[in-house]
């Protein structure tokens, strides 16, 4: 359990509350048990690639997700990961400057009409996480150009990053977290989190140094670490009959981006 405290509160009061209602809680588990956990926590998961498809085509849309194995909430890429994803980007054909948001994924998708928005991601865990992107569309025929050109992308980023494009990234990126952290509630949840996660609470200052030191060799590393030629997961639903097989899509995962 992790109780915190945002706002005007002082830390001795804070205190006394903790001590006056949990203070009978135990702050280890038994013996037993706290071995147990911590032989579980030992384990890693596997990733293994898979594919799922549900096609409905009273579905006006494809929704498709492609995810590679990310880094956990204390890997050294953890920041890295999060730059790369942000160099990607979200895109969405509704926002007016859609055409112009900087991401050469975005700009390529858009000029071919191959989606209707896409939203990349980097999600992660106690022990390991998820990174990829999540895509909409309504060209049912152009299925397999998104997928094929997102690919292509990802690879991409194993041999060709420009400083441009990872300055951009990083400052998105800080904006999108300062900007997060708009309230006290937002600042509790963020605290605590940070606490159950990885023991310890990095401030806005603190995230702010950690995003600028990433690198463009630092994004390439990443990606040929965890993009290239990787295993992916590939979860579809909706009007998907325009997919092609998952070896079509595994073989894209180490496809020359030139």
């Amino acid at each position: 359990m992790v109780l915190v405290g945002a706002g005007g509160i002082p830390h001795e009061q804070l205190v006394k509350l903790a001590e006056q209602h949990f203070g009978s809680i135990p702050s280890q588990p038994p013996t037993s048990a706290g071995s147990a956990i911590a032989a579980e926590q030992k384990r890693l998961p596997d990733f293994i690639g898979s594919d799922v498809r549900i096609r409905d085509d009273t579905v006006p849309t494809a929704h498709i997700a492609l995810a590679v194995e990310g880094v956990s909430w204390k890997d050294d890429d953890y920041f890295p990961a999060l730059v790369t994803q942000a160099i990607v980007g979200n895109w969405d054909r509704a926002m007016g400057n859609s055409p112009y948001l900087g991401s050469k994924l975005s700009t390529f998708i858009s000029h071919n009409n191959l989606a209707n928005s896409f939203m990349s991601f980097s999600t992660s865990y106690s022990d390991t996480g998820l990174w990829g992107i999540y895509l909409v569309s309504e060209n049912k025929t152009a299925l397999d150009d998104l997928v094929h050109f997102t690919l292509r992308e990802w690879s991409r980023l194993s041999f060709s990053v420009t400083p441009a494009e990872v300055e951009r990234a990083k400052a998105q990126l800080k904006a999108s977290i300062l900007l997060s952290l708009d309230g006290t509630t937002a600042i509790a949840e963020d605290i605590g989190r940070q606490i159950v996660t990885t023991g310890r609470r990095m401030s806005p200052q603190d995230i702010e140094r950690a995003i600028d030191k990433v690198t463009e060799k630092d994004v390439m590393d990443f990606a040929q670490r965890k993009l290239w030629d990787q295993d992916v997961a590939v979860s579809a639903y909706g009007s998907v009959e325009g997919m092609l097989d998952y070896q079509r899509i595994r073989n894209d995962m180490s496809r020359n981006a030139a």
